[in-house]
């Protein structure tokens, strides 16, 4: 087993994270998970050499986790179940909470009061790969996803 989440590549303690994938608590058998938004720019150009301005294009919300193989295991059941597979059974709703940890002047860590929440909503993988991962300690599978939009509270 891991010994924490990364989650946006920040390592957190297993007892300040809490991740529902599909309603499923899949405990530490999730080894990572990053979101991100996105938006396309493109300068655009009139005569000449230099751009005159910038043309701004669609948002893009995707996501990742990385799973065990157990845990994969038990998150694919839930779309065999439904006869599809984990690439067609979307979309479904993503539930992180979390407690943040800051530094004081002494280099202490400390908890930030509060618990910080993010969904990622209307997520649909749209890749799967399986590797051994941590000096071959260990199988795992990270799905690649998009989503709909990604809320923070």
């Amino acid at each position: 087993m891991a010994e924490g989440i990364l989650l946006n590549g920040k390592t957190h303690d297993w007892t300040d994270v809490e991740v529902r994938i599909m309603g499923l608590d899949l405990g530490k058998g999730i080894t990572s998970i990053n979101y991100k938004l996105s938006k396309s720019k493109e300068l655009q150009y009139a005569g000449g050499v230099e751009p005159h301005g910038v043309g701004y294009g669609e948002k893009d919300y995707s996501c990742d986790f990385t799973l065990t193989k157990e845990a994969s295991e038990k998150f694919e059941a839930v779309a065999h179940a439904a006869g599809k597979s984990a690439l067609d059974y979307g979309p479904f709703l993503i539930i992180i909470n979390y407690l943040e940890k800051s530094a004081d002047a002494d280099g202490l860590l400390s908890q930030t009061p509060g618990t910080k929440t993010v969904q990622l909503m209307d997520v649909d993988v749209a890749d799967i790969e399986e590797s051994n991962d941590q000096g071959g300690k260990m199988i795992t599978v990270k799905y690649t996803a998009i989503c709909g939009k990604i809320a923070r509270t």
